[in-house]
């Protein structure tokens, strides 16, 4: 809907002032789209006839200024060697980085992203968040980006919108939220294995999963390592741990803190929504 492309069945929508319905042209002049694997681009064109041609369309007057700002971001991508060859050609990291660079070119107000990293290599993934960094930050771009990578939200965006089902779980800062739902987590490298009863006392004390575990020599008795991932409730229940284990006569190898991420923060709130969804309703069956 803020591009255009669907026209709200309710509300408004302004692109600085501009209303996406009632000012069309305006409004969208200010917007640039990139979908993902280069959809916004004419394969037969070339990267650089594909800036000047949607720059035109935006309405942006000044031809000199659009070929200053082109040869720019193709310099930046690092993509002047194929500025002349035809998208058809291209790599779909490439492709990427051109679809970019022909939204920028126009000097848009607004950038949309669906997907902007799906299906790259690790270097173009890594050249392009980069990128959508410096448009927001250096370019003084509102970026909004669609993604199914958590670790993509996370690293570029200040803000995120979490969806469930057609409805809004979170809406903050990716801090707050990290903040918000933080445990205190722990991985544990343990030396010896883990009976049932040492598993049931580390149960009291936090949530533990046991993530590796292998045995030394002829596997007989204690022998061997286990790596435990333990959640607990406060900076308290470490401790506990480490008493249960010491007791136990199961030495700590190492301690590592777990840093909170927003695929964690992500998969709590589908959890607690998908619970809610399928609870019956009171008074039916």
């Amino acid at each position: 809907m803020i591009s255009g492309l669907v026209t709200p069945t309710a509300g408004r929508i302004f692109i600085e002032e501009y209303d996406v319905v009632r000012q069309r042209a305006k409004a969208l002049s200010r917007i640039g789209v990139v979908l993902d694997r280069g959809r916004t681009l004419y394969p037969r064109m070339t990267p650089r006839e594909n800036m000047e041609y949607f720059g035109v369309m935006r309405g942006l007057p000044d031809i000199a200024r659009l070929r200053a700002r082109a040869r720019e971001w193709l310099e930046l991508f690092s993509i002047e060697d194929v500025a002349d060859k035809p998208i058809n050609d291209l790599s779909m990291g490439t492709r990427q980085k051109v679809a970019l660079a022909a939204a920028l070119a126009a000097e848009p107000r607004v950038v949309l992203l669906d997907e902007p990293t799906l299906g790259l290599d690790v270097q173009s993934s890594v050249e392009l968040r980069k990128a959508i960094r410096r448009m927001a930050h250096e370019e003084g771009c509102t970026v909004i980006i669609t993604t199914h990578q958590m670790d993509v939200a996370q690293e570029v965006c200040d803000r995120v919108c979490i969806l469930s089902e057609g409805r809004v779980l979170a809406l903050d800062t990716v801090r707050r939220l990290l903040d918000v739902f933080a445990s205190r987590a722990y991985t544990m490298t343990l030396a010896g294995a883990l009976t049932d009863e040492i598993r049931m006392a580390l149960a009291c004390v936090g949530k533990v999963r046991v993530t590796e575990e292998w045995a030394d020599g002829d596997g007989e008795g204690n022998a061997g390592y286990t790596v435990i991932d333990i959640d607990v409730p406060d900076e308290s229940g470490l401790f506990k741990a480490m008493e249960v284990l010491s007791l136990a006569g199961i030495g700590v190898e190492s301690v590592t803190r777990r840093e909170p991420c927003l695929e964690a923060v992500f998969l709590r709130l589908t959890a607690k929504e998908s619970v809610r969804l399928h609870e019956p309703l009171c008074g039916m069956g």
